[in-house]
C-alpha cells in the first residue's frame, strides 16, 4: 500500500498525532467515543483535575479533534464528526496490538 502524503498533509498529520499522543488526551478520546460530556464528567473518567481536563480538552478543539456545544447544564465536548470518531476509533483499535508488537 502507497500513501500518497504532500508538504501540507504531513504537517497536518503531524500536528494532529502530536496532539493525540498524550495519554490522557487518548483517554479522553476514547469516552467521548460515542458521547458527549462535560469536562467534569470527563475530568472524572480520567483521574484528572478539571482544570488539567480543559487544557487538554483546548487543545483537541484548538486542532478540530473536538467540537464544545454550550446546554443549559454548562459546556459538553465532543467528537467533532463522525468521520473523525471513526478513524480515531479505528487508530485506538490497533494502539494494543501495535505496543505488544503483534500488528502483522
Amino acid at each position: 500500500m502507497t500513501i500518497d502524503l504532500n508538504e501540507q498533509q504531513a504537517h497536518e498529520a503531524a500536528k494532529l498525532l502530536q496532539a493525540i499522543a498524550h495519554p490522557k488526551r487518548l483517554l479522553l478520546l476514547a469516552v467521548l467515543s460515542d458521547r458527549q460530556l462535560s469536562a467534569g464528567r470527563l475530568a472524572a473518567a480520567v483521574g484528572l483535575p478539571p482544570g488539567m481536563v480543559y487544557k487538554h480538552l483546548h487543545k483537541l478543539v484548538e486542532i478540530g479533534v473536538l467540537t464544545v456545544s454550550a446546554k443549559s447544564a454548562g459546556m459538553r465536548f465532543s467528537i467533532a464528526s463522525p468521520e473523525t470518531a471513526f478513524k480515531l476509533m479505528e487508530i485506538l483499535a490497533v494502539l494494543p496490538a501495535l505496543i505488544s508488537g503483534n500488528l502483522a
